[in-house]
């Protein structure tokens, strides 16, 4: 929390000094609550073998993020933000066996060297989406489009002894939000969204023992739906 506070004030402050410069803006702040629905669908291929599975898995968690945004009035109220969570956000812990061909999974040598147990966790750090939004006839909706990092960590047990390390992707948010008025310069906010990462590729760390070159690598696909709940202070 200490961190999410810290970021999104650096960059109030920045907008401030902004809006100082310049008449009809409006200046916003705020904190809130997401649960989120993600569906993934990542695909194995081993090293040496070759050999490839896929597994498909949905996932459901929530967490705190907080927001920081100035609106021109002069530019049709077009609001540009930033959006951040520090927390870690984490997936289902993965485990199954991969079988050898005749059905065993002790074997350790050549291809097999592959099998055995798999136990695979991944977490979600530092999740930041920079954003533009659009007031829709003074409704109090907007349309928001966005530009989304974050940095997946994993840690992993493979029978192999690979790992596969950490990686940071990118991708978009589209989504719609209502802000409504609770004083003279409180709101709150709520708000749903899509959000789709682009495809994410890692290798592990260990080379193939009879084909020199080749590492085990995971292809995943990952999107979902959000919905956030938020309240704030406008300047």
């Amino acid at each position: 929390m200490n961190k999410l506070l810290t970021t999104v004030a650096a960059f109030s402050v920045a907008m401030m000094s902004l809006a100082g410069t310049a008449n009809s803006m409006e200046f916003k702040v705020g904190v809130g609550g997401v649960s989120s629905a993600y569906y993934a669908n990542v695909q194995e291929k081993l090293k040496d073998s070759g050999r490839k599975s896929n597994t498909e898995a949905a996932a459901a968690f929530s967490y705190m993020n907080g927001f920081a945004e100035v609106a021109f009035d002069e530019a049709m109220g077009i609001t540009v933000g930033l959006e951040y969570s520090p927390e870690s956000i984490k997936l289902n812990k993965a485990t199954r066996i991969i079988h050898g061909s005749d059905g065993s999974a002790g074997a350790r040598t050549g291809e097999d060297a592959n099998l055995g147990e798999q136990v695979i966790e991944a977490a979600f750090k530092d999740l930041l989406n920079v954003y533009v939004a659009m007031p829709i006839m003074g409704s109090g909706l907007h349309v928001k489009a966005g530009y989304t990092t974050t940095k997946i960590t994993t840690k992993e047990t493979l029978a192999t002894g690979s790992t596969y390390g950490n990686k940071t992707v990118s991708g978009g948010t589209i989504g719609l939000y209502f802000d409504g008025e609770l004083g003279s310069n409180v709101f709150y906010r709520l708000e749903g969204a899509y959000q789709g990462f682009e495809e994410i590729k890692m290798n592990g760390s260990e080379e193939g023992v009879t084909d020199s070159g080749s590492f085990n690598e995971i292809t995943a696909e990952l999107a979902g739906v959000q919905a956030k709940a938020s309240v704030g202070f406008k300047f």
